[in-house]
């Protein structure tokens, strides 16, 4: 297996970042830019909202913003048609937008005597750049740093329950599949809480996020009752990251783990979602002293 440097890794992010600067009238979702860098799709927006300082959507959001604004000063073109043109459907939304990133809304934008001037972005990457490749300037973020290691995971028999929406809302669920699993004499101190995550809360509407909350059970069990499943949890190479805090906390800790530490790891993730491993009881433990394992699966 070819060790992944993180040259390759930015390679794949200019590579994004110049087909978004050339598309912007095209549905840029994360799944499409995923493709582009020829990245799983579970994880590329993680690396990149690490290196590039903003998500996919804010990304494409601001250049749109950027483009609207030369079009306001170089054109006579009427302000909802250039909010249209910037992928707004009404004049309000458009000129609410604007004005939070330019301090003034668009026609008293248009009458300023000064040149366009873009408010700063972190990745140095601007709308009509000469050179995206050699403008862009991926972040590092080494104070919030967390202990890693790779592990190599055996297959985990798991009784879950599906949630839907909020991530810190789980709670609920995870009490759920304890208490069945409680009935049925599944407990013992060998289980383990596993939280799986499918979609990322920086990319994907808030109800629309999905997640199991579970528990590990012996292999031999293969029914349940109704609203839970049985989930087999796939095993092998993982990357451990090892998160001490509130839960509320655990954006930063995956920001860290997939802008610094993979790109520089030598290694790809899998084509599969993470999963937390939570160490300590949410119930016996002060908020502050909370160990969480972040699963990464890797290639």
């Amino acid at each position: 297996m070819r060790t992944v440097t993180r040259s390759d890794y930015l390679d794949r992010l200019r590579r994004v970042l110049r087909h978004i600067q050339l598309h912007l009238d095209d549905d840029l979702t994360p799944d499409v830019c995923a493709d582009v860098a020829n990245f799983s799709r579970y994880h590329f927006h993680r690396v990149f909202s690490g290196l590039v300082g903003e998500s996919i959507g804010a990304h494409v959001r601001r250049l749109r913003l950027e483009r609207a604004a030369g079009e306001l000063r170089r054109t006579d073109r009427s302000v909802i048609d250039i909010a249209l043109g910037a992928r707004y459907d009404a004049h309000e939304p458009f000129t609410r937008a604007f004005k939070a990133h330019f301090g003034e809304p668009p026609a008293a934008f248009r009458r300023l005597p000064e040149p366009v001037a873009f408010p700063r972005a972190l990745c140095g990457v601007h709308y009509g750049a000469d050179d995206v490749v050699s403008r862009f300037v991926p972040l590092h973020e080494e104070s919030k740093m967390i202990d890693v290691r790779l592990e190599t995971h055996p297959v985990r028999h798991l009784l879950a329950r599906a949630h839907r929406g909020d991530h810190q809302l789980i709670g609920r669920a995870f009490d759920e599949v304890y208490t069945e699993a409680g009935k049925r004499g599944l407990l013992s101190d060998a289980t383990s809480a596993v939280g799986i995550y499918y979609d990322d809360p920086a990319t994907t509407p808030i109800d629309d996020l999905r997640s199991h909350a579970a528990v590990t059970v012996p292999g031999a069990v293969t029914t349940t009752a109704d609203g839970f499943e049985i989930l087999d949890l796939p095993g092998g190479d993982v990357a451990v990251g090892v998160h001490r805090g509130p839960y509320d906390t655990l954006p930063e800790s995956y920001r860290w783990l997939f802008g610094e530490w993979l790109p520089s790891s030598g290694r790809q993730p899998a084509n599969r979602p993470c999963y937390e491993i939570y160490v300590t009881d949410p119930a016996a433990t002060a908020p502050a002293d909370l160990v969480t394992h972040v699963c990464v699966p890797l290639v």
